[in-house]
């Protein structure tokens, strides 16, 4: 037995090397570090609620004794300042809420809002860092929680002027885990068929948890939609409810099965999943979000009214014509208005002729049939390639979002067809041209 002289020098010794409350404190016991990656992937006001959702998990995670340093923030940051907002400097998530943009630490703004960019950031990778830009710098024993909010549709996600395909989202997670650069990682995604991402593709044994706003078919919703002042939606409803839900618990008593179950009850409009490794959803919440008790916020809100997301520029553009203050005013939002259905309308007729031409290149027999159902998608890989021709060639749906509504078609054509590498490239060079007959120079500024 050692006896308190031999013991003593030893305390001494480890005491002074390092500060006693991290020998103390409940990092050194777990063995882990939090870090986080919010990335909010679109821009313009009408799209007020995705930046107002991650300003909002940002407060969150620095509530309960995140460090700022171990959040990586990736937003536009075109919403707080924009001439249409009547509250100049802030964001706000709720009706009659704080300010959630006040004291956010933004990482990549504007331009620098890329896929590339964020999964550069997944990565680690050292050209970034060497640019001064923050990378996560976890390690093998680290728990990492990524949270996005944008549109979404068939194995695609939306950014600024780009998107990401559920292929290469994936290949950065299973390369994540290769290369030991999280112990367990949790993924929360808001937006519109985001069940896609993850369906038929996350694997169940690399330590991720990952929970969707919807299934890989419906969409998502927007909510806090009927605040005359601010004239959009201050957040979505699968969004507002985890947040909420972290905002009025003590994350130490709670495990992410019980918030998603909390989730499942406050998002009525669509229908939020569990993909990967769903052992770990018996952790608690404060392993991902943080440990420190954190300030109890008042109970949530309940949010009286949804709206699809999809149809939210439509819905808002709507309650301005009834709102405007004289006809003058109301006519510059009809117009905006007329153009954007006009948009939208060439679009579905651009996308359904692209479709018979491709069937009658005999890629399908009915373009009706392949309009009207829907495959699972599974061939991730030959897909990613697809929408990646399609937005190079027809549509840039970073920028015409409403775009993705229509990938399910595109989904559906691969998955009827047993593409090899030669019948792709076919495929592919029938597909550009078959955009250039229908979509390519559509002369819409944009199909929101």
């Amino acid at each position: 037995m050692f006896s308190l002289l031999t013991i003593f020098p030893i305390l001494f010794t480890l005491s002074a090397a390092t500060p006693l409350a991290d020998l103390l404190g409940p990092k050194s016991n777990a063995g882990y570090n939090i870090q986080a990656v919010l990335i909010a992937g679109s821009n313009e006001y009408y799209n007020y609620r995705h930046q107002a959702d991650v300003c909002h998990a940002y407060q969150v995670l620095r509530n309960h004794g995140v460090p700022a340093e171990n959040i990586i923030v990736m937003m536009y940051d075109d919403i707080a300042n924009d001439p249409e907002n009547p509250f100049p400097g802030k964001i706000f998530n709720a009706p009659n809420g704080s300010d959630v943009y006040a004291g956010v630490s933004k990482d990549y703004t504007g331009e620098e809002v890329t896929p590339q960019n964020f999964l550069g950031v997944l990565k680690g990778d050292k050209a970034l860092a060497a640019k001064g830009k923050k990378v996560l710098t976890s390690g093998p024993n680290d728990h990492v929680f990524i949270y996005f909010a944008d549109h979404g549709g068939t194995g695609l996600i939306g950014f600024p002027s780009d998107t990401l395909s559920s292929d290469d989202l994936n290949k950065a997670l299973v390369y994540m885990h290769d290369n030991k650069l999280y112990g367990k990682l949790t993924f929360y995604m808001e937006a519109c068929e985001s069940g896609s991402m993850f369906e038929n593709i996350l694997p169940d044994n690399i330590n991720i948890y990952a929970t969707t706003a919807a299934n890989s078919e419906e969409s998502s919703y927007g909510c806090y939609c009927d605040d005359p002042k601010i004239g959009t939606c201050l957040g979505d409803e699968y969004s507002v409810a985890w947040l909420e839900d972290s905002d009025s618990h003590d994350l130490t008593k709670e495990t992410l099965k019980q918030q998603f179950k909390d989730v499942v009850k406050h998002t009525p409009s669509s229908h939020p999943q569990e993909f990967g490794q769903k052992s770990l959803a018996s952790l608690e919440v404060s392993q991902f979000q943080g440990e420190k008790a954190g300030k109890i916020h008042s109970p949530r809100r309940h949010p009286r009214s949804s709206v699809n997301s999809r149809d939210i520029p439509l819905v808002m553009l709507k309650r301005k014509i009834k709102r405007a203050n004289d006809a003058a005013e109301a006519s510059v939002h009809a117009k905006k208005l007329y153009t954007m259905i006009a948009g939208r309308r060439f679009l579905e007729s651009g996308i359904k002729k692209i479709i018979s031409q491709l069937c009658s290149n005999g890629y399908c027999s009915d373009a009706q049939q392949v309009m009207s159902t829907r495959r699972p998608l599974v061939n991730h890989s030959t897909y990613s390639k697809v929408a990646k021709k399609f937005q190079s060639s027809c549509l840039n749906l970073g920028i015409h979002t409403h775009g993705m509504k229509f990938m399910y078609a595109f989904a559906n054509l691969v998955e009827s067809n047993n593409f090899n590498e030669s019948t792709l490239t076919r495929f592919l060079e029938d597909l550009e041209r078959a955009c250039n007959n229908h979509i390519a120079d559509h002369g819409f500024k944009a199909i929101v």
